[in-house]
C-alpha cells in the first residue's frame, strides 16, 4: 500500500497536475475572446442590410428626380394640349396671342410647355409628400395611371358635350362635382389626395388670371363669374381637381418605374 501511495504521489505519474490550471487560462481566453469577438460582429452584420437599405430609400428620390420630371414634363407638352383641346373643340376656351390650328386642335403655342410645368409641378409635389410624410404611400401601377387617364379624358369630355348642349352652369356644376368626387374616392381615396385636388382645384383657376391678363393668351367667351377683374368658369375647379389622381398616381408609377430600372442596371454592372 505504501509503494502504491508513493506511486501515486511521484511527479512521473501525474507530470502536469501542479500546472493544469494555469496551462489552461490562456485557451480559455482565447476562446472567450473569440466568441466575444464573433458575437460583435455578428450584432454588426445584422444591423449593415438595415443601414444600406435606409439610405437607398433616402437616396432612391434624390437621384431619380431629373429622370420623372423629363418625363412628367413631356408628358403634359405632349399630351396636356390633346385632352386641353376637347375644351376648345366647344368653344369653352378661346385663344387669343400665340393661337394655333393643327388640324381639328386649337391651342396656344404656350400651352405644351404650361402644361408640361403643371404636370412636372404637381407630380414632383406629390413624390416629396410620399416622402416627407407617407413612407408607406402605394406604389404606382400602369393599370391605375391607365384607369386615371381614362377618367379624366372622360370627365372632360362629358363636361365638353354639357356646355355645348347649354346645360345651366349650377347643374353642370352639380353634376360634375359629384362626379369628381366619385373619381377621387375609386382612384385615390386619401385625405392627402383630397387636400392636394381641393389646392390644385383652386390654385389653377387662380393662376389663369395674371396669364390672361398680362399677356391675353386665351379667354372664356361664357364666363359666369368675374375675378379681378377677369372671367372665369366655376366648374373648371373640378376639371383641376379630376386631373389630380391621374397625375398622383402616374409620378407613382415613373418612380417604381425609374427604381426598377436603376436597381436592374446596377446588378448587371455587380
Amino acid at each position: 500500500m505504501q509503494s502504491l501511495t508513493a506511486l501515486c504521489s511521484s511527479s512521473s505519474f501525474l507530470p502536469i497536475s501542479p500546472n493544469l490550471h494555469n496551462s489552461k487560462q490562456p485557451i480559455f481566453r482565447s476562446v472567450y475572446s473569440r466568441k466575444k469577438h464573433e458575437k460583435s460582429n455578428s450584432k454588426y452584420i445584422d444591423s449593415r442590410p438595415y443601414c444600406t437599405m435606409g439610405k437607398q430609400s433616402k437616396t432612391s428620390f434624390s437621384d431619380a428626380w431629373p429622370t420623372i420630371s423629363l418625363s412628367l414634363f413631356g408628358s403634359g407638352f405632349f399630351l396636356g394640349p390633346l385632352i386641353d383641346g376637347i375644351h376648345s373643340r366647344v368653344n369653352l376656351v378661346t385663344y387669343q396671342n400665340g393661337s394655333i390650328d393643327i388640324g381639328p386642335l386649337h391651342t396656344n403655342i404656350w400651352v405644351p410647355p404650361l402644361l408640361g410645368l403643371f404636370y412636372c409641378t404637381v407630380g414632383l409635389l406629390q413624390l416629396f409628400l410620399d416622402e416627407k410624410f407617407s413612407p408607406k404611400a402605394p406604389e404606382g401601377s400602369l393599370e391605375k395611371t391607365a384607369s386615371s387617364l381614362i377618367a379624366v379624358v372622360l370627365f372632360i369630355e362629358v363636361s365638353a358635350e354639357m356646355y355645348k348642349a347649354g346645360v345651366a352652369d349650377n347643374i353642370e356644376g352639380y353634376i360634375l362635382f359629384a362626379a369628381a368626387e366619385f373619381i377621387w374616392l375609386f382612384l385615390d381615396g386619401s385625405r392627402q389626395g383630397f387636400a392636394l385636388a381641393c389646392i390644385v382645384g383652386l390654385g389653377c383657376p387662380l393662376a389663369e388670371i395674371p396669364i390672361m391678363k398680362l399677356f391675353h393668351l386665351w379667354y372664356y367667351p361664357q364666363a359666369n363669374i368675374i375675378l379681378f377683374g377677369q372671367g372665369l368658369v366655376t366648374w373648371t375647379i373640378t376639371c383641376y381637381f379630376v386631373y389630380t389622381p391621374f397625375l398622383i398616381n402616374f409620378s407613382r408609377w415613373l418612380k417604381s418605374v425609374t427604381a426598377s430600372s436603376t436597381a436592374d442596371g446596377s446588378e448587371r454592372s455587380d
